[in-house]
């Protein structure tokens, strides 16, 4: 049932919340306190359910920390230490925000498998180089086997960067999708 706000017509001090079916709409009842006819007062009851902010430090390099209490230990420590406080309220903030962590976080694990493949080919080439040698004394089938098993680490799928998939779980989930809303069947629970 939605909640309305009814203010007496003769007394406009009289102000009463009241829970009403949309099927009783838009009549209203008469003021408890005095009798008088009552009108829906759109101008109060605007209150907008808040919930606490996440937060969340940036630091001077940009590094983003994520404290254990909004307002514990680490959160004076973080702010000590010249980070600034991010708050974070609302799901269209948060999503900005995952959307520039997972840029973030991807970009970081590019880096890292540029470097990785690059030390991979660089150990490669010394070792084909070394095989290359070895393959001067052998026989044609081991020649002919080494050729295979280097063209098969060629055509090896190559390991690609992934999505990040940051994700704030107080935003993206609730019990329709989480594990713990699920029997071991991995049926849904109806609690």
């Amino acid at each position: 049932m939605p909640l309305l706000w009814a203010r007496c017509t003769v007394d406009p001090s009289h102000l009463h919340e009241l829970n009403r079916p949309l099927a009783m709409y838009p009549a209203m009842p008469t003021c408890p306190d005095c009798g008088a006819a009552t009108v829906h007062d759109m101008s109060v009851g605007q209150r907008q359910s808040t919930v606490d902010p996440v937060v969340v430090f940036r630091g001077p390099d940009g590094q983003i920390r994520f404290p254990g209490d909004a307002n514990g230990t680490s959160a004076h420590v973080y702010a000590s230490q010249g980070f600034e406080r991010i708050e974070i309220r609302g799901a269209a903030e948060m999503r900005r925000f995952e959307k520039a962590m997972n840029a973030t976080e991807y970009s970081r694990a590019a880096r890292r498998l540029e470097h990785k493949q690059s030390q991979r080919e660089e150990r490669q080439r010394i070792l084909r180089g070394e095989l290359r040698q070895r393959m001067q004394s052998m026989s044609t089938a081991g020649r002919a086997i080494a050729r295979a098993v280097m063209d098969r680490n060629d055509n090896r799928p190559r390991e690609r960067v992934a999505d990040a998939n940051f994700h704030s779980e107080v935003y993206s989930f609730d019990r329709s999708n989480r594990d713990e809303s699920r029997d071991s069947q991995g049926r849904r629970r109806r609690d």
